[in-house]
């Protein structure tokens, strides 16, 4: 969190945990479901990334938590994190009262891509103090934490 990073050697290590695990747990049906939890929040995010409107961090997170989880797991939590996400998002606009200036900043934005027909980056995620910038990692962490609430709600 203090660096602005999720390192490699996190996300790649609980890819390669989950992988071994679900494998040894469910054999083949395990590694498969180990395998599309990688491979679909990639797809899925990928174009998220390419705008810059996510890191490459958070989207090798879900990743590895789909490693673990499963592709189903996966989605769920991606779905929590993104409503997640909205609320700080929504919080972060009424503490600053920029939401008019947000907003005309998304509008220039997508006129931009349209007229140019490029991708140009959405944010800058080197601006480490910028008003408009919140870090991805605390939504996906409110998301897996309903996730695994609502599981544990489900098992009484």
């Amino acid at each position: 969190m203090r660096h602005y990073k999720i390192r490699n050697k996190l996300t790649f290590s609980f890819m390669f945990i989950g992988i071994v695990t679900n494998l040894v747990l469910d054999g083949v049906r395990g590694l498969l479901d180990s395998l599309l939890g990688i491979i679909v929040p990639f797809l899925l995010l990928i174009v998220l990334y390419a705008l810059r409107m996510l890191g490459a961090g958070d989207v090798k997170l879900f990743s590895a938590i789909g490693a673990v989880l499963g592709v189903r797991a996966a989605l769920w939590i991606m779905a929590y994190s993104f409503l997640a996400g909205g609320v700080i998002a929504l919080i972060i606009l009424i503490i600053n009262r920029n939401g008019k200036e947000r907003l005309m900043h998304l509008f220039n934005y997508l006129k931009t891509v349209f007229l140019t027909f490029s991708i140009q980056p959405y944010t800058n995620f080197e601006d480490k103090d910028g008003k408009a910038v919140f870090r991805m990692t605390y939504a996906i962490t409110c998301g897996v934490m309903v996730f695994f609430v609502e599981v544990m709600l489900k098992m009484k």
